[in-house]
């Protein structure tokens, strides 16, 4: 039987629709689409219309991105054009 829960579950936390935050979530989901064949699922989180998440999620940047699952989370903070970056924070061997 296949599993139905993706591998990886992240959030991207986001302030607004800025150039900076609508770039960091196409490159997340470039990556994801391209490193994690579907195998994921991204919540994107806008943190002007729900600032209570950043207290929630300590969260001290936007962007960020918080790998949930699987364990331990991991955090990337700041651009995420880096596909090193990405792939060393998210992908677990």
């Amino acid at each position: 039987m296949l599993n139905a829960v993706p591998r990886y579950a992240m959030t991207l936390y986001v302030a607004g629709a800025s150039r900076r935050s609508l770039r960091a979530v196409d490159h997340v989901r470039d990556f994801c689409e391209a490193e994690l064949a579907g195998d994921y699922d991204l919540r994107v989180v806008d943190l002007y219309r729900d600032p209570g998440q950043a207290k929630t999620a300590q969260i001290v940047a936007a962007p960020t991105l918080l790998r949930h699952t699987p364990g331990p989370v991991r955090r990337v903070i700041g651009d995420m054009s880096d596909r090193e970056r990405l792939r060393t924070a998210i992908k677990v061997a």
